[in-house]
């Protein structure tokens, strides 16, 4: 290859040396930052989405209102199944169908796990929970799904919040 470069007419040498330069800074434009480029445009649309639920979080917020649940237990809540609770709210609230999974955690606890819900009932049922029978939600995780409106979910509920 040295041969035949050197072989070549100056002219043709300032040519494939300019060439050579071109194919090296187009590899590494290619090779190193179109990726970077595109994973943070990736990061800016998760944001972006993230950004969009917490402006969803923030309407049924305010639809909701302040929840105080101090002194308006039903009769009777302390002494009732968390399983029981759980069974009669999903129904009345429509979500029954997407409850998958409900696993007591001793006496004052439960976890559950929602598919496909939609998130604006989930949040309502939630607040009903708090102020109908004071079970608070310890810990959540809350995905979005392909669509709009809808979420898979992992609740822990506890009595009293704790």
């Amino acid at each position: 290859m040295k041969e035949w470069f050197q072989k070549l007419d100056p002219r043709e040498q300032l040519l494939v040396s300019v060439a050579a330069m071109l194919a090296g800074i187009a590899l590494i434009i290619i090779l190193a930052i179109r990726p970077i480029v595109n994973t943070t445009n990736k990061g800016h649309e998760r944001v972006a989405d993230k950004r969009e639920l917490l402006s969803e979080l923030e309407r049924v917020a305010e639809r909701i209102g302040p929840q105080s649940g101090a002194g308006q237990l039903s009769p009777g809540a302390d002494n009732q199944s968390l399983v029981v609770i759980v069974d009669r709210s999903t129904r009345n609230n429509g979500l029954a169908m997407y409850l998958k999974r409900n696993q007591p955690d001793g006496t004052s606890s439960i976890r559950l796990r929602f598919e496909n819900a939609p998130f604006d009932v989930v949040i309502e049922w939630l607040g009903d929970l708090k102020s109908r029978y004071g079970l608070m939600a310890t810990a959540a995780n809350i995905d979005t799904t392909s669509t709009k409106g809808r979420v898979n979910c992992n609740l822990t509920l506890s009595r009293g919040g704790g």
